[in-house]
């Protein structure tokens, strides 16, 4: 193109640059998010009542035995991150779900049947991390990711009469889609993402303060900015 048509060369230059924008079908921007699925359980542990025996060599007389666990509950997230480049992503993200400890009670040594006690509580997470897309694999328009992190637990037992507090750390994937990409206005793209992730929670509610693993598996909404 000369030097005597620039605004058409202007016009051009702009034309390609926004189509080769389209065509990547990715801005870096600001993304929010949010998603409904399921948490899954685990076993919190068992433990025994004892006493000790009225005999000169003392050992333990097991009046009752219990064992614990989390049930599996739905669980609803929002999300919110910052694209820092095309492959990588800070996100934070606030879970929450509603889920009960179901105690059994067993071996009783007067012969009760066994009976379980079943207590809710509202686990919250807020934790932060990575996350990388891996474009180089894509299957048709879906783009996986993995991801990890760590962040921040807390259980308010029922009628608020405990309170767990601890950690947690994830390590996970997903796929996420773009369904509208835009180079003008507000909003400039918006899809459907799903993760699959493993979380370990420490500090949670457990018998012998173990570690416990979950599956989380969730799917929604994201648009971005």
């Amino acid at each position: 193109m000369t030097s005597r048509h620039p605004l058409l060369a202007m016009v051009l230059l702009a034309w390609a640059m926004d189509a080769s924008a389209q065509t990547s079908g990715f801005v870096h921007r600001l993304e929010v998010g949010g998603g409904l699925g399921y948490f899954s359980g685990a076993g919190l542990g068992n433990t025994n009542a004892n006493l000790r025996a009225s005999s000169p060599t003392p050992q333990p007389f097991t009046l009752f035995t219990t064992e614990s666990l989390l049930s599996g509950s739905l669980t609803g997230e929002a999300r919110i991150g910052w694209w820092v480049s095309r492959r990588v992503a800070i996100e934070g993200r606030l879970g929450y779900s509603r889920a009960d400890i179901e105690t059994s009670v067993g071996a009783d040594t007067e012969g009760a049947p066994p009976v379980t006690v079943v207590e809710g509580i509202n686990q919250f997470v807020i934790d932060a991390g990575v996350l990388f897309r891996i474009d180089k694999v894509r299957i048709g328009r879906l783009v996986p990711y993995a991801a990890g992190g760590a962040g921040y637990l807390r259980q308010l037992h029922e009628g608020l009469a405990f309170i767990d507090q601890g950690h947690v750390y994830h390590l996970g994937g997903g796929v996420s889609r773009d369904f509208v990409t835009r180079t003008r206005g507000v909003i400039r793209a918006a899809g459907l993402r799903a993760d699959v992730r493993v979380y370990l929670l420490s500090g949670a509610a457990s018998l012998n303060d173990r570690t416990t693993k979950h599956g989380s598996y969730t799917a929604g909404l994201f648009v971005r900015f």
